[in-house]
């Protein structure tokens, strides 16, 4: 079985060294653009995470294109060839700490498995987890299980929260889908706004209109239009109603 060899530091990054990012390709995956300033840099690759935490495991499936779900290689800094991927909350969904050092990571098809020092024999389903940091360009916003709506930066920034530090929220019952209305003062929601990103307790909403909050994080891709902000919580709904069917037999 091929494995490769990452290291883990402090704050629960994994650095991908030169001989891993050929292994694993991640240098055709990435992407080669323009910045603002003129100067080329390179955007991805991406990561899907995955999560057994019964059999202590965690799934890297590299990625060319971004997910809504997606984790991304950062580029290390002062020209090293390394890679960098964000792993703590990996780490937090097995019940796992942070343990510096190096570690294997072994090759199943297009996934590479880190396994837990503590790992038993049994093994669990793998779950997808979902990164909350920005990803690409994409708008995303997501809703915790203590009922905070959290805006990332790009949603943040698009409705410009800093000025328009209000909200009014309506919901289509029959779409599962909410509209929230951005004003300076002219909502009935407050929406707080920190260097990465913006939140507001959404539980009194999400109440109102009978809907259960999350038992864990959910994110999903959201559509911005001025300061009008639209995103669907029918998967939400679903997951929910099939959990309260299986929990009936």
């Amino acid at each position: 079985m091929d494995t490769i060899i990452v290291k883990m530091d402090i704050r629960g990054f994994l650095r991908f060294p030169d001989q891993a990012i050929k292994t694993m390709k991640l240098d055709k995956m990435a992407k080669q653009e323009s910045s603002k300033k003129g100067e080329v840099v390179e955007i991805g690759p991406y990561a899907d995470i995955e999560v057994d935490p019964i059999g202590k495991r965690v799934a890297i499936t590299p990625t060319k294109e971004a997910k809504t779900t997606s984790f991304r290689f950062i580029v290390g800094v002062n020209s090293t060839k390394s890679k960098f991927l964000y792993f703590k909350g990996a780490l937090n969904a097995i019940g796992e700490k942070i343990v510096t050092g190096p570690y294997e990571l072994e090759k199943e098809g297009n996934k590479y498995i880190f396994t837990s020092k503590n790992s038993t024999k049994k093994k669990g389903p793998w779950k997808l987890i979902a990164c909350r940091n920005s990803i690409a360009n994409k708008t995303m916003l997501s809703i915790d299980s203590r009922g905070t709506i959290i805006f990332d930066r790009h949603t943040r920034d698009a409705v410009n929260t800093q000025v328009n530090k209000t909200m009014i929220a309506d919901y289509d019952r029959v779409k599962k889908v909410f509209k929230l209305s951005f004003s300076k003062d002219k909502g009935f929601i407050n929406v707080r706004t920190i260097a990465s990103h913006a939140n507001a307790s959404f539980m009194g909403t999400f109440s109102s209109h009978g809907l259960a909050l999350p038992k864990q994080s959910f994110r999903t891709e959201c559509k911005v239009e001025g300061k009008t902000i639209t995103f669907s919580v029918a998967a939400l709904v679903a997951e929910q109603k099939a959990a309260e069917k299986g929990s009936k037999k």
